[in-house]
Order: C-alpha cells, then structure tokens, then sequence
C-alpha cells in the first residue's frame, strides 16, 4: 500500500488457538517489509534503507519506535509526530529550514482522478493505471491492484486511519497543515478501490520521483505480538530515542 517504507505460517497456525490473531496483509518492497493488521500498521525497513521500526495504531492514535541495535523503544501520540520531524532537522541552517516551511505552504488541494487504462502486473496483481490531479495539474500516476479481498481491507484500513494520519501531517514549525493530495477525500477514495502497488510523482518542490514497486503481497493472519515491542526493550523518552540516519 505504500506507505513507506515473515512469518513462519506453521508457527502462526498454531498460535491462533491461544493468541488473538487479525486477518491481514504483508506488503515487500526494496524499502522494506509492511504489516498491515487490524487498524495498525507496522513498517521494518530495508538494510539499505536503514532507521528504525515503527508501529501505528490508529485504534489508540500512537506511534511506537523500535531500534532493535540498542534495545530501545518510544510510544507517542500522533499529535506529538511534529516533534519527530522537527529533530530530523535538527542543526539545518535556518535559512534551508525557511525554505522548507515556505515549501510546504501550499494552497488547499483541489483533487481529481482519472482512470487511464490497464497497468502491467505488478508482485502478481493485475493494475489499473489512474493519474491524479491537484489544482489543474498533474501531480502523480498510481498503479492499483483493484483484487475484492484488497478493496475489502483497504477500505476498512483508511477509514481507521485517516485522522490519525492527517493528524501526522500537522507540523506549524516546518509549515504542515494537513492539507495533502493524499488525505484528499478523491485520493483515499482511489486507494479504497485496491491496493497501491507503484507511484510515480511529478517534480513537485522537493517531491518527485517513482516509489519502489510492491514486489509481494500476500495475505495472512498476523497474531497480536507481530505488533508488540519484544519483551526486556527499554522506554526512552522521545528526545532521547535514536532516529538513525535520516
């Protein structure tokens, strides 16, 4: 589904008897590996890519950070995912930081998407091609595997997530009001239809360029602890927890 960044299924089936498990998705890409469950989300990132392991939970509106190098974790509100970003700049010269601000003042987004024909098969789906326009310009091409079992999740999944998510993209200090194509009600509408296999953005300020292709997808029953930090990890406050290189 993009939003990035296995199991051993005999061990799964068995712990269904006595382990609350939750119909869902497994999505792998060159960015990394994504567990989509029951209203949450956890994303492990590539070597290549690198940085830590997140968990949402758009049920109780947190994100929780794992570096599993040092054992440490931090859990979060949605509402405090402005502080993240803030440290990710930390040490920019004002005047780059200005410049991003002014970036991400954009007008309120004006939404449309056209379908444009059949896509190639991507990680063994079928696709539709659709591309998307923002106040009379193109902004981006998506490729959606438009399968009934993936319409059913996705539209169960953004209906859960949509607040916390534009609640994520909230940000005064670097200029982010929530006002993104890709909360737009045409936009989530798009993404209910399926599942986002590949996108292409046009140039658009510092955004552009083609997301990695979903290269599998499968589905599966993802127990409960798929989605917990591993026992004897320690708490750190927020300011304290290392982000990687970002």
């Amino acid at each position: 589904m993009r939003m990035f960044k296995t199991f051993n299924l005999i061990l799964v089936l068995l712990a269904l008897a006595v382990v609350p498990a939750h119909a869902g998705w497994v999505e792998t890409s060159e960015e990394g590996v994504s567990y989509y469950g029951d209203g949450v989300l956890k994303q492990v990132p590539s070597p290549e890519a690198g940085g830590p392991e997140s968990i949402m939970d758009f049920r109780k509106g947190t994100v929780t950070m794992v570096d599993h190098d040092s054992r440490t974790y931090t859990t979060f509100k949605f509402e405090e995912f402005c502080q993240v970003l803030v440290k990710m700049y930390e040490g920019m010269p004002p005047d780059m930081l200005a410049q991003i601000k002014q970036m991400n003042d954009r007008p309120k987004p004006n939404v449309t998407v056209k379908g444009i024909g059949k896509g190639e098969e991507i990680g063994g789906y079928s696709t539709t091609k659709y591309q998307v326009t923002n106040n009379g310009e193109l902004e981006r091409t998506v490729w959606m595997a438009e399968d009934a079992r993936l319409a059913k999740y996705s539209k169960a999944f953004f209906e859960q997530a949509r607040d916390g998510l534009k609640k994520m993209m909230v940000c005064p200090d670097l200029g982010l009001t929530g006002n993104a194509v890709d909360l737009s009600l045409p936009y989530l509408d798009l993404m209910k239809k399926g599942w986002l296999m590949k996108e292409e953005v046009v140039e658009q300020d510092y955004a552009s360029g083609e997301s990695a292709p979903v290269m599998e997808l499968v589905e599966e029953s993802l127990p409960s602890s798929a989605f917990e930090v591993p026992q004897g990890y320690r708490k750190v406050p927020l300011k304290e927890f290392d982000m990687g290189d970002q």
